[in-house]
């Protein structure tokens, strides 16, 4: 078993936009100036989220939303960026007046996401690196996977602990779905704006531990636009399980230790049916409060500053973070209360 704690959160947060609006549909309605090139020949490169023929395959005519949702969406004028510098900021204003000293600096800073900016000139990880004004020269930008937060936790906790100089590690990931990106993938995902991010140190301080992060793929899983919804039904609740599996086996850690879990904002029929194939039918799903949509890149991390301003774990207790995404790919972390340890380090 290697060593479990890997990471402490010390702050969190989430940004979700003030309107909420009724979707029932396929892509995303709203466009502005910056947009158009989204829509000229050649922006293909934004696949699997972005730009394809019309009229649609018929395949693709099923993936419309089954129902009507209320969504958080962006106003116009409000880009990715705008709603990433908000979750940093937030972040920065937890750590209060010890912010400006110099053993609060920010060593590393990750940002995520699966959309493309509206402003192709805005270079979001330099935007927020200026903005916040950091000076560290490790910023790095992670796309096009819907678990790519957790693989930016993985990356940042393995430079943390390889690192003697590296301290912290800011992870903000954001999401604005602008025409012509699909927000409704069916039953599979139905896709929201907003942006969250979470501050991480070296293990030992007070906040919520991370453990090892396992991630599976499936190499030759098809684009979404090539599949159908049902089956990307079936490659979300395969992969997810095995992600699960695979992760409390190298731990050595059985379900019954698990005390809770903070699941992706998926169709309730797949996340319990994830839970009971990786031997966890004994937790109990979490409602995500107004919430009804996906945050793709940015969902791990709201999840996660969710269930830390939730109140319902228990000191000691250890819990399961997971995400699956529409192409096969899937990613999980342990984690639990870190107050527990620091008192029985006393």
């Amino acid at each position: 078993m290697s060593e479990l704690w890997r990471c402490t959160v010390t702050g969190s947060s989430l940004c979700l936009p003030h309107t909420r609006s009724w979707f029932h549909g396929l892509r995303a309605q709203q466009r502005t100036p910056s947009s158009l090139y989204l829509t000229e020949p050649g922006s293909e490169y934004n696949l699997p989220f972005g730009r394809w023929g019309d009229p649609p395959f018929p395949h693709v005519e099923a993936m419309y939303t089954p129902a009507p949702v209320l969504l958080h969406m962006a106003e116009p004028g409000v880009s990715a960026s705008d709603l990433a510098l908000v979750a940093a900021r937030a972040v920065v204003a937890e750590l209060g007046k010890t912010w400006h000293g110099k053993n609060r600096t920010i060593d590393i800073l990750i940002y995520c996401h699966s959309t493309s900016n509206e402003d192709i000139a805005d270079a979001i990880g330099g935007r927020l690196q200026y903005e916040l004004g950091l000076t560290t020269p490790l910023v790095f930008c992670l796309s096009q996977n819907l678990c790519s937060a957790l693989m930016a936790l993985r990356l940042a906790t393995a430079l943390l602990q390889e690192e003697p100089g590296l301290q912290r590690a800011l992870i903000v990931a954001s999401e604005k779905w602008i025409h012509p990106f699909v927000r409704s993938f069916g039953q599979a995902a139905v896709f929201e704006d907003g942006a969250a991010a979470v501050l991480i140190e070296r293990a030992g301080g007070q906040g919520w531990q991370l453990g090892e992060i396992h991630h599976v793929n499936a190499p030759d899983a098809p684009s979404p636009f090539d599949s159908t919804v049902p089956a990307m039904l079936r490659l979300m609740s395969e992969q997810a399980p095995r992600a699960i599996r695979s992760l409390l086996e190298a731990e050595g850690v059985a379900p019954a230790d698990l005390a809770f879990v903070a699941q992706p904002t998926l169709d309730a029929t797949l996340c319990a049916q994830v839970l009971r194939d990786a031997g966890l039918e004994h937790l109990r799903l979490r409602p995500h409060g107004e919430r009804r949509g996906h945050l793709a890149s940015a969902e791990a991390l709201a999840n996660l500053h969710e269930l830390r301003h939730a109140g319902t774990a228990q000191r000691g207790q250890m819990g399961l973070l997971w995400g699956v995404g529409l192409q096969g790919e899937a990613a999980c972390c342990l984690l639990r209360p870190a107050q527990a340890e620091m008192e029985e380090q006393r």
